[in-house]
């Protein structure tokens, strides 16, 4: 089974410029990892990917890349001013989206802990919506062990669903509240929820490993390291080993953090990289089957439930 545990359900904007200045914030990790492309180039691929409301090119995706299951989540960033009642049905519309592919797709709840009446309107996402996790973007200007992010955490333990959230800077954002220093808490006093970081914290995943290692219940994802697999294969491999050599391979789990980066380096190629792991390498470095067969899906299979 092959399990993507981070992948966003989301549109451009409507406006022409909104969605150029969308497109060319998303540019800049691939340039950073040395894949240059424009606007003009990806915005196509872009808006054919994520024109897809009811997630169908999504699933048909999945067939062409062999995952199984992807869980697609949505960003609440209450800065940008939206109400609760717009918030919500974007939460709709991903939930109808998940129970459209009953077996293929999960959907977590993005409900922001600044929102007024977060976790009443959490709650709702799960009992009524049947979503089955909460996602945040710390960064967006909340800490996630903050009191007001606790009152939603709460429900979360209450109701047995996971944890996604970011880890690690970002170009546009605050990188002080998206520290994975900030899961100790967490992990401390939800000890049975299960707290995924996603990116590992990505540049901080050893902060992450140094948490991680004796919190059994802090995970990480691989979301964001399909550049590093593509363009730098020695630190990829070098890094996966470090970090599974500390923690082990039962917290770590696949993922993409599509559809950003979907146009640069396709799921079916990061793929085939982590499968590949176990083959013979001049570098010296091992991998075996079963790292390889919990990372690809496993490991989120418990997770989630499947």
């Amino acid at each position: 089974m092959i399990v993507d545990v981070h992948y966003h359900y989301t549109r451009l904007p409507a406006d022409e410029e909104a969605a150029r200045s969308s497109v060319a914030g998303m540019l800049i990790d691939a340039e950073r990892a040395g894949i240059r492309k424009s606007v003009d180039e990806v915005l196509p691929l872009f808006r054919d990917i994520m024109e897809d409301v009811e997630c169908d090119k999504l699933v048909q995706r999945m067939d062409e890349s062999g995952v199984d299951v992807t869980v697609i989540n949505l960003v609440d960033n209450y800065d940008w001013g939206a109400t609760n009642e717009r918030v919500m049905r974007a939460h709709e519309r991903c939930a109808n989206a998940a129970a459209k592919h009953p077996g293929r797709l999960i959907a977590l709840a993005g409900i922001e802990p600044r929102r007024p009446d977060a976790p009443a309107l959490f709650r709702e996402c799960i009992e009524r919506l049947g979503m089955k996790g909460l996602k945040w973007h710390p960064d967006n200007g909340f800490y996630p062990n903050s009191k007001e992010a606790y009152e939603v955490l709460q429900v979360a333990d209450e109701l047995g669903v996971p944890l996604l959230t970011h880890t690690g800077p970002l170009p546009s954002s605050r990188a002080k509240y998206s520290h994975p220093l900030h899961l100790d808490d967490i992990a401390l006093d939800f000890p049975d929820m299960p707290i995924i970081a996603a990116h590992m914290g990505d540049i901080l995943w050893r902060d992450w490993a140094a948490l991680a290692k004796y919190k059994r219940n802090i995970f990480g994802d691989l979301a964001m390291w399909q550049f590093l697999a593509v363009n730098r294969p020695a630190h990829f491999r070098g890094y996966l080993r470090e970090l599974l050599d500390l923690v082990g391979a039962s917290q770590v789990l696949f993922a993409t953090d599509g559809p950003v980066f979907e146009p640069h380096v396709s799921t079916r190629r990061f793929i085939e990289i982590v499968r590949r792991l176990p083959e013979e390498s001049a570098d010296g470095l091992r991998f075996t089957q079963q790292e390889v067969d919990a990372m690809l899906g496993g490991n989120a299979a418990r997770i989630f439930k499947l």
